[in-house]
């Protein structure tokens, strides 16, 4: 049987068909090195005819998986994006349409990182579906599709899981939310912030939350969506490292001037500047500002506070102080 693919389908399929007519031919041979079937590489490319003409033939395995990855006929039209093959490969009998890779990454998996809409849906739809499943990372389907920024695969979720947790964390405790700040995915965040029972504040293992991701990184518009989220707290953070903390930290003025606007705020500038002092070596090495933009943020902080102490301050003179 053909284990190697070139060519068009079209060109393809009256060999594959003339094969298929011969006596004691093997439907699930393998591939001397790469040990995947004729129907892995028709998923792959893309043959929906000789995918079509495979299935029909008895005793064909829907599930087979090569030997170095794992990877299903499934998996391979869910990530390269076959919308028809998926179609093809979910309604024939036996498929398994959570069987996963060798990083337990399944056909939803691949569909939502890559930001195939159209699978995703039909994989929803999908009989036994398992929308929790999670690689050693404990990362799901819908968080890859959240890290990944596919903001109409993460509406599709949304949609079609009404029981999904959006709080749901992985290995480090990191909420999507957290997630979809800290890559800057505004779209996303806007969603995520609209589902019922999302936690704005809830922090990791290290204490950060959504608000510190976005500070630090200088996402303005994910900062500005959160700052504006009900039950938002400002000040949140581990021994000091707030948002406000990490925005000047990694020099992003813009969002030090957001968050000073902010009428909670607690500004302490002797906190902020030992907190900088004190950040493991990693943040410092992989964040830090330059000089000039980090002394540029504390200007900011110092001007803050005078003009509150000069003002009455926030609430009267609280939650201000300078260093």
């Amino acid at each position: 049987m053909i284990t190697h693919w070139s060519g068009q389908s079209q060109e393809l399929e009256p060999i594959v068909k003339f094969l298929l007519a011969g006596p004691g031919i093997d439907v699930n041979a393998t591939h001397r090195y790469k040990s995947r079937t004729p129907l892995s590489f028709a998923a792959e490319k893309g043959y929906t005819a000789i995918v079509k003409l495979l299935l029909a033939v008895p005793g064909i395995d829907v599930n087979a998986a090569d030997t170095f990855h794992g990877t299903t006929p499934l998996i391979f039209a869910a990530r390269e994006g076959h919308v028809a093959i998926a179609k093809l490969l979910l309604a024939a009998p036996g498929i398994s349409v959570d069987a996963p890779d060798v990083h337990s990454w399944a056909p939803l998996s691949f569909a939502a990182m890559n930001g195939h809409e159209a699978i995703a849906k039909l994989l929803l739809a999908a009989p036994g579906i398992d929308v929790t499943a999670a690689d050693e990372h404990v990362k799901t389907s819908f968080r890859f599709a959240v890290e990944g920024g596919h903001d109409a695969v993460v509406k599709l979720f949304l949609v079609a899981v009404p029981a999904l947790d959006v709080n749901a964390p992985d290995a480090r405790k990191t909420t999507l939310l957290s997630a979809a700040a800290e890559k800057g995915h505004t779209a996303v965040a806007k969603l995520l912030l609209s589902a019922p029972g999302i936690n704005v504040n809830a922090s990791n293992t290290n204490g950060r939350t959504p608000l510190s991701f976005a500070a630090e990184e200088g996402h303005e518009a994910i900062a500005k969506l959160l700052l504006a989220a009900p039950g938002i707290d400002v000040n949140a953070g581990s021994t000091g490292e707030t948002a406000l903390t990490w925005a000047v930290f990694a020099g992003k003025e813009a969002v030090v001037q957001e968050l000073c606007a902010c009428p909670k705020i607690i500004v302490d500038v002797a906190v902020v500047k030992r907190c900088i002092e004190y950040l493991p070596l990693r943040h410092q090495l992989a964040v830090a500002a330059s000089k000039d933009d980090l002394e540029k943020c504390l200007r900011i902080l110092e001007k803050f506070v005078e003009s509150k102490s000069k003002g009455g301050g926030a609430e009267d003179g609280e939650g201000i102080s300078g260093g």
